[in-house]
């Protein structure tokens, strides 16, 4: 199975339910895997097909085993707050296979991967998951081959971490597609000036190749980087120079900042969002995660537990795309 995952570059979970039929894996994924599987005529062992190790009827007590998340910033900072909805699906879905999570704060003191290594070893903490942030080089000297791993981050902490991110190509064109049934052929893009490097080419890249495809869609308007706590003048300037009958924008903005550029969507123009992490109903037309990405993470920690996969230094991670769904709100009307 861990062959036949390397040739698909997903993880031993995915494998595993896909070959299942599981729907938590979305259809092409499953669809990939499985002609895979028949191409190099792989059948699954029926006695290693049940991921789930603990059971709620099984009648034993044991203690229970914990999968430790860890942030590079602190509590309060904007990147930990964002990732909160998919660490709530996260701890939903893993808590059915048995375990607990705990949460660690990277500090910035010398050493202190190091000194994070040895607590999670104290406290019997095999399997750890990397939310979002600037790792950077924070964890110098982390022993990665003690642990299963999974990273959230979409920038690469480690080459031989496994990944799970957002399918940013998709949700763009699936934004796309919904803002040509509404006519329009001005789009400017928006992003956040912090954006994570990776993310920026992904998003940027994915917006270049939609607008080139379309002889009606301008193809010249620069994309526009938004910082938090700056004043409306600059994007309002941009908005009325390019003649925008659309803005997408990589995520949420408050709606507020708009108004004071005296700017209403959909009255001025339609507005979509490719990568809204609130789950909660929203104002923003746009494509949203909903419940997947926590799932996503919980069910590739919990396959690398079961099968005890840890990190080899010398291999190569690999990279999960989830695909998000597009959902309608007020800043978008036919």
């Amino acid at each position: 199975m861990k062959e036949l995952a390397a040739i698909c570059k997903v993880s031993v979970a995915t494998v595993s339910y896909a070959l299942r039929g599981d729907e938590r894996i979305s259809e092409s994924v499953r669809n990939r895997i499985q002609a895979k599987a028949r191409e190099h005529n792989y059948s699954p062992d029926a006695h290693s097909s049940a991921l789930v190790r603990y059971r709620s009827d099984s009648g034993k007590s044991a203690p229970q085993p914990s999968v430790g998340i860890l942030y590079p910033h602190p509590r309060s900072s904007r990147r930990t707050q964002l990732i909160q909805p998919h660490i709530q699906s996260f701890r939903q879905t893993i808590t059915p296979y048995g375990y607990s999570v705990k949460e660690f704060f990277l500090s910035n003191k010398p050493e202190a991967a190091i000194k994070l290594a040895e607590r999670l070893k104290a406290e019997e903490i095999h399997g750890i998951v990397l939310a979002w942030g600037k790792w950077s080089e924070r964890m110098e000297g982390f022993p990665w081959e003690f642990f299963s791993v999974v990273s959230a981050e979409r920038n690469e902490v480690h080459p031989s971490l496994d990944r799970v991110s957002m399918n940013h190509f998709s949700a763009t064109d699936e934004a796309f597609h919904k803002l040509e049934q509404l006519g329009v052929k001005r789009i400017g893009l928006v992003c956040h000036d912090d954006l994570p490097l990776r993310v920026k080419k992904n998003i940027v890249g994915a917006y270049l190749l939609n607008v080139n495809q379309k002889k009606e869609w301008v193809s010249d308007i620069a994309p526009y980087f938004y910082k938090i706590g700056e004043t409306p003048e600059a994007f309002a300037d941009w908005f009325r120079g390019n003649q925008l009958d659309a803005v997408l924008s990589h995520r949420q903005i408050d709606l507020n900042f708009f108004k004071e550029a005296g700017i209403e969507f959909p009255r001025d123009a339609q507005y979509a969002v490719i990568e809204i992490d609130d789950e909660k109903p929203g104002i923003e037309s746009g494509i949203t995660m909903d419940h997947d990405l926590g799932r996503v993470l919980a069910e590739t920690i919990a396959g690398k537990l079961h099968y005890d996969d840890r990190v080899d230094p010398q291999g190569e991670g690999n990279l999960i795309l989830v695909d998000g769904t597009w959902r309608d709100g007020e800043t978008t009307i036919e």
